[in-house]
């Protein structure tokens, strides 16, 4: 962190407001639209201030009536409206005149969260919302913190005044909160910190300002010397009272005494608010992020809100990014309040040292922030000179609907923060689907030439970028690009592979494939098992125009011949019948296994028994096959098998004929096996009835 001259004395708030550091770039319009979209909260308008009040504001002039807030009546919990008497000025009760401006910013910030029956916060983002100061969470349970570090950090700027202390309670069980007197996911302040030869403490405060407090053992195991629980001293720290120079006066209501092996063990999180004089230079971007379509965890980053920054001279940098709130809907008073989707969900900044440019896949170095269930995330960096990083936005489990941000850098030199730089001028997206009759898998699979497949066409030199997405799921998934004319691909070759994604990865996939000619190709999109089912997003960049289209992998402009439903009966596992043919014609088959069952009448249900078909040419010893599906292996009928365009000749037909054969494999007791099949052709065609044979 920055340093900073000791002062004598802490600093207040307000003194250190007129230096803080001012955003030093204009607000694009869609900025400040965002803005003004994020003061609209509950039904109520919250203006952005344009610069800071002037004290004439505050002065109630000739003629001018006190203010009276007309949104006054605030959502009140159950438990404050059964004692709830009336709204009241400070003034009319006797003895309250003084807690005017605490009341006053108390219910500000309680009307931006929608009342005082809201879900809850913690004591980072309330400060940062209340003050403006720079919210860090540190989880004190991690194994990435360095106790003694974090101490001289705190202790030092807490001397100077320069942070705000507070620590959060986790989840506690009843009998943990009467062993220790501490509140379950609470927060408590912390008002001073000493430090002694062989002990360091802090002085913790209930917000509460009364009840339970830290309830220290002594070493021999009984309790403490707290009274009723309300100003509890641990007797481990006596000794410690009489080290520090003036002795330790007794603690207020409210507050007590904790060492820091306690704090470390009892509380979950510290929560540190910086001050803004820290630094001497700042920059703001808001922005808008639409997760309507985001596959949460298992989408590629590709599309996140990602932005560039530099810094000439290096240093030390502060990234803070801050989720704008949200009107959410709300039960009625007299009912018991939930928490809304709007109030849910984890984020985190990413920097990578990646020269700016957007980025598409987290397999590179880079550093993070923290996932938090906050508003607000910090990621601390060092930058080398002339540093030209990309930052970008993440997110695990957030309503899926538009949110709005705050990406905020600050440092001690002059920095600049700007989109990503996207070196793809054109972009074209396509949707698509993996069904049952489309799921190939992966291109080791026979049907891998069923997969969804896209033609692009290049009219000049381009580096080429394929982002493949599931809508939803983790599905394993590839995308490749082949040379292929732009026709579709029925075999794949290593030859004509231009570029793929590698191996098979959950959710997404990318490729990028540099200085691809012009020309047409194919871009096949596969899961890794056969039929895995799912929808997908297909985002394809160019540096110029191109045309992607969908194609389809059954052949078109020919007869299609749906034959009627071949069985197989219990112990068969071979189907034959004759084709003909009046002329030469090129044809393809599909066959695709319709079901099992116990009786022929019942094979309608789902089978996935291994199927092959193939033609052949005559019968008996010599007997010639002309093609086969699946290079002569047998493979999932669920999914269908194929085979791919072959030359039939009509005197073939007449002299030795041409056989159409089905072959099964696999348990054959008691089941009999339903196949349908289809037959492109250039002419028509006739089958005959099936034979079989065992």
């Amino acid at each position: 962190m920055p340093l900073r001259k000791p002062k004598p004395r802490l600093r207040c708030l307000c003194d250190m407001q007129s230096r803080e550091p001012l955003p030093s770039r204009s607000l694009s319009t869609r900025e400040q639209i965002i803005l003004l979209e994020s003061s609209r909260l509950h039904g109520c308008r919250f203006p952005p201030w344009q610069k800071p009040p002037d004290i004439s504001e505050f002065e109630l002039g000739q003629d001018q009536t006190k203010f009276i807030d007309t949104d006054a009546d605030l959502r009140l919990s159950s438990t404050q409206l059964a004692v709830f008497g009336g709204w009241k000025r400070p003034e009319e009760i006797q003895g309250l005149s003084s807690l005017l401006w605490p009341a006053l910013i108390e219910k500000a910030y309680l009307k931006i969260r929608g009342g005082y029956d809201f879900p809850g916060s913690n004591s980072g983002s309330d400060l940062w919302a209340l003050s403006g100061w720079i919210p860090e969470q540190v989880f004190l349970h991690s194994e990435e913190v360095e106790r003694e570090a974090l101490w001289r950090r705190i202790l030092n700027a807490f001397k100077y005044g320069d942070v705000l202390i507070t620590l959060g309670t986790g989840r506690f069980s009843k009998f943990e909160e009467r062993k220790t007197g501490l509140i379950s996911e609470h927060d408590y302040a912390v008002i001073d910190l000493q430090e002694s030869d062989t002990q360091r403490r802090v002085l913790v405060k209930n917000p509460w300002s009364r009840g339970v407090g830290w309830i220290a053992y002594n070493g021999g195991g009984g309790e403490s010397n707290a009274k009723d629980c309300v100003e509890p001293v641990s007797l481990s720290l006596a000794a410690l009272d009489k080290e520090l120079d003036g002795g330790v006066q007794d603690p207020e209501p409210g507050t007590f005494w904790m060492n820091m092996n306690d704090v470390f063990q009892q509380f979950e999180s510290l929560y540190l608010n910086w001050n803004l004089g820290l630094f001497t230079h700042r920059v703001d971007v808001h922005f808008s992020w639409d997760l309507l379509q985001r596959n949460g965890g298992w989408a590629s980053v590709g599309n996140n809100p990602q932005y560039q920054l530099y810094s000439k001279v290096g240093g030390t940098v502060w990234l803070l990014l801050s989720r704008h709130l949200k009107s959410s809907g709300r039960v009625p008073q007299d009912c018991s309040s939930t928490v809304s989707a709007s109030d849910t969900g984890f984020i985190s900044v990413y920097l990578y040292h990646d020269k700016g440019d957007r980025i598409y896949l987290t397999d590179g170095p880079c550093t993070r922030s923290p996932y938090v269930d906050s508003l607000n995330t910090l990621l601390k960096v060092e930058l080398s000179k002339n540093a030209r990083c990309t930052v970008v936005v993440s997110e695990q489990q957030l309503d899926r609907s538009r949110h709005n941000f705050t990406l905020s850098a600050f440092s001690l030199q002059l920095l600049s923060m700007s989109e990503a730089y996207d070196p793809y001028r054109s972009r074209t997206v396509r949707s698509g689907e993996w069904t049952s009759a489309t799921a190939g898998g992966n291109a080791s699979s026979a049907c891998h030439f069923q997969n969804p497949q896209f033609s692009i066409h290049l009219s000049q030199l381009s580096d080429v970028s394929l982002l493949l997405e599931l809508v939803a799921g983790e599905l394993p998934i590839h995308v490749k690009l082949m040379r292929t004319d732009g026709k579709p691909v029925r075999f794949v070759m290593t030859r004509d592979i231009v570029g793929d994604s590698g191996e098979y990865r959950k959710g997404h996939a990318y490729a990028e494939i540099r200085n691809v000619p012009a020309g047409r190709y194919t871009i096949i999109c596969s899961t890794f098992e056969q039929g895995q089912l799912g929808r997908f997003t297909l985002h394809v960049r160019t540096m110029l125009d191109c045309t992607v289209e969908r194609l389809s992998t059954r052949p078109a402009g020919r007869f299609v011949s749906q034959l009627p439903t071949a069985v197989f009966g219990p112990q068969i596992d071979r189907l034959w019948a004759m084709m003909r043919c009046t002329r030469l014609t090129r044809l393809s088959v599909v066959a695709r296994s319709h079901g099992t069952a116990n009786t022929l009448s019942d094979w309608h249900k789902p089978s996935d028994l291994p199927l092959k078909v193939s033609l052949e040419l005559g019968q008996g010893p010599m007997k010639r096959v002309l093609a086969v599906s699946g290079n002569d292996e047998f493979c999932n009928g669920y999914y269908g098998v194929q085979i791919d365009d072959v030359d039939i000749q009509s005197y073939e037909c007449a002299q030795s004929g041409i056989w159409m054969v089905l072959e099964r494999a696999g348990p054959l007791e008691l089941h009999s096996q339903g196949v349908t099949i289809e037959v492109y052709s250039d002419v028509a065609i006739e089958v005959g009835s099936f034979y079989q044979s065992s």
